[in-house]
Formats: structure tokens, sequence, C-alpha cells
């Protein structure tokens, strides 16, 4: 099964949300153990925005509806090409006027297709 590409644009100003994953032990006289949990404990999700026609951000909503579940590949701003996976609940449309929509959503990097 081939993985699909998200190559439409997205608003630049992108803002990337990092959250590294660890385990913590605090002891008694101040001490703090750290250590990462896993071998996949940063994740990253990217907040994006695309606008456009109606028609071609109906096209955008359901790649997005169909990439909930399904890992899809997407160049991110720092130039990275990752898997990443719609956030199931941050598909955003907002009708601007009658024919312009800007729809918002969240990337959230997948491991797996």
């Amino acid at each position: 099964m081939a993985i699909d590409t998200f190559d439409w644009c997205v608003r630049t100003g992108a803002t990337e949300e990092v959250n590294v994953a660890t385990l913590q032990a605090q002891f008694g006289d101040g001490y703090k153990q750290v250590a990462g949990s896993g071998i996949n404990s940063a994740m990253e999700s990217w907040p994006v925005t695309c606008s456009g026609s109606k028609s071609e951000m109906k096209v955008v909503r359901e790649f997005f509806k169909n990439h909930v579940t399904t890992s899809f590949w997407w160049e991110n701003p720092w130039g990275d090409k990752n898997l990443y996976r719609v956030r199931s609940d941050s598909i955003r449309p907002n009708f601007i006027n009658g024919n312009f929509v800007e729809i918002a959503v969240t990337f959230d990097r997948a491991f797996a297709p």
C-alpha cells in the first residue's frame, strides 16, 4: 500500500509543539533523575491552516478525514519529511465568505504507517 503525501500549501507561521516523554524520580535531597521514555520519546505536532476556494478545500477536508487513522508524508517547515496523522478532534473549517474557506488542523508525528 502506497503512503499518501500531503503537498497542499499551509499558512506560513505554523507552530511546532514538542513534547518529550520522560521518566522522572524525585529524591528527598533535591536530586532528580530523568530519563527518556521509549525510543520515540519526542512527539511533535503542528497546528496548521490551509485556505482556498470551497471546492479545493473540500478535497483537502476529505484528505484530513481520511488520514486520522492512516499516516501520510509531509515535509514540515524544518524541511524534515516525516509521517504524520491528523489529530482526530482538530479539523476545523471556517467559511470566510461564500467561496473562501480556511481549515485549521493539527498534524501529529507518526512512527508507523
